[in-house]
């Protein structure tokens, strides 16, 4: 809140991916100080997609669009948390590395705009400032063009298996969540003590 009365825009890392530190600033962090956000930059690079689809780190700086198209549900299942469950617009940004192929960088270019999110190439490791130039760019499109729907995965005011299940179906895609009877014991032990409308992650 400090920094936003000393610029036009403030800059906030939220934490590693949208299922786990974006989820705990958005649903927490943002509720409990009166935050809302006007836009969500997702940080992702072609090798770490090809990994997530199979390929060995040794293998990584060959061109594999069959890996990559196999890794590639990791981002949008990020990008559909950003902009579906939180209702947030956003711009995907690959940190490029010298091996990345033009096909490889078109292939995730052209499945994110199927979300209906832009992606911008990041060259800040090799031009500074000005390697990020696009990425800002986008960003502050997205912010002018107002379009933003920030919501919670879930109403504090539900009970917390409730909670917990809304975020297990939302963000992690869970059929449903089975209790285990430790669990159930403190569940029920928060809310006898007056933590069931508390916050949870």
């Amino acid at each position: 809140k400090m920094a936003a009365h000393f610029a036009d825009y403030v800059v906030t890392e939220a934490g590693f991916g949208a299922d786990l530190g974006a989820e705990k600033f958005l649903d927490i962090k943002c509720r409990m100080a009166g935050l809302k956000p006007d836009a969500v930059v997702i940080v992702a690079t072609v090798r770490a997609l090809k990994y997530n689809g199979g390929v060995p780190k040794a293998d990584l700086n060959n061109e594999n669009l069959e890996a990559l198209e196999k890794g590639l549900p990791n981002l949008l299942k990020h990008v559909e948390n950003i902009t579906k469950v939180f209702g947030l617009p956003a711009v995907v940004a690959i940190n490029e590395f010298p091996t990345d192929s033009q096909a490889e960088l078109d292939l995730v270019e052209a499945k994110c705009k199927e979300l209906g999110v832009n992606v911008k190439v990041s060259r800040v490791w090799a031009k500074g400032g000005e390697g990020g130039v696009e990425i800002a760019e986008e960003l502050v499109r997205l912010i002018e063009a107002g379009e933003n729907n920030f919501k919670f995965s879930y109403d504090t005011e539900l009970p917390i298996r409730e909670k917990i299940r809304a975020i297990a179906q939302k963000i992690y895609g869970a059929d449903d969540v089975i209790f285990a009877d430790q669990a159930n014991k403190e569940i029920d032990e928060l809310e006898k003590n007056g933590f069931g409308k508390t916050p949870i992650c």
